[in-house]
């Protein structure tokens, strides 16, 4: 059956009268005070972990006129810097916190539609723009994802990407899931392999193959000839202490 019209809940509805579309009735009234304009975006310290799938879910029961529980923020990816719009995202960080991660609606970024790099400067980025790094179409849950990237990115330690979900057939709006977090977090320093190791273990082991005796040789065939110059060497010897008696 349909689940949970909230949009982190993955439990079925209950159908009941006046909460027919979620599991509980605190799910409902949550659904309703987080939904309305206005409110700000959905944060999440530490991140959503959420797949891709329940997001669309998401977008779909919204675009059935559904309250999700996330607002619906005019703006906030289409004409906002998320680093100066402090009233819709707080940059408050806790301590030990890497990533942090914002929910909202918003109208399309229709501006990608056209051009080649997919950049646009917005007015208050100061040059900045986001680029499009990513369109993933998803068949199954009849809808796509895309991803974004802000170049260049704001001095200091933190990178902003942007992830938009549509589902085919709802122009209105698309669900944006912003997220800030530390750079090179997680990326470990790996030592650098030259080029031309893998023709140097191949010399390598050509020369050590060449040494080394193969199995269809008769055993003891290098003493053999060391004992026949040690043969020669002692008769050569003997002639020449003849010679001087």
């Amino acid at each position: 059956g349909p689940k949970c019209a909230l949009w982190d809940c993955t439990r079925p509805a209950q159908g009941s009268d006046w909460f027919q579309d979620y599991c509980s009735s605190f799910h409902a009234t949550l659904a309703l005070n987080e939904d309305p304009p206005g409110t700000t975006p959905i944060l999440r310290p530490g991140g959503i972990s959420l797949k891709d799938n329940l997001l669309l879910d998401a977008v779909r029961a919204k675009a059935q006129g559904k309250n999700v529980g996330i607002p619906q923020c005019e703006g906030a990816a289409t004409m906002k810097s998320p680093w100066n719009a402090t009233e819709l995202f707080d940059l408050s960080l806790l301590e030990g916190e890497i990533i942090r991660e914002w929910l909202f609606f918003d109208k399309p970024r229709r501006a990608f539609e056209s051009g080649n790099r997919k950049q646009r400067s917005l007015p208050d980025y100061s040059g900045r723009g986001w680029h499009e790094s990513r369109k993933q179409v998803m068949k199954e849950f009849a809808g796509q994802k895309r991803s974004y990237y802000m170049d260049p990115q704001p001095s200091g330690k933190y990178e902003w990407h942007l992830f938009e979900y549509e589902i085919y057939g709802c122009d209105a709006f698309a669900l944006y899931r912003l997220e800030l977090k530390l750079a090179n977090q997680k990326k470990s320093p790996k030592a650098k392999v030259p080029k031309d190791s893998l023709a140097d273990l191949q010399k390598k082991m050509g020369r050590l193959t060449a040494e080394v005796p193969g199995d269809d040789k008769p055993p003891g065939k290098g003493k053999t000839k060391t004992n026949k110059k040690a043969t020669t060497a002692a008769a050569a010897a003997a002639n020449v202490n003849s010679a001087q008696d």
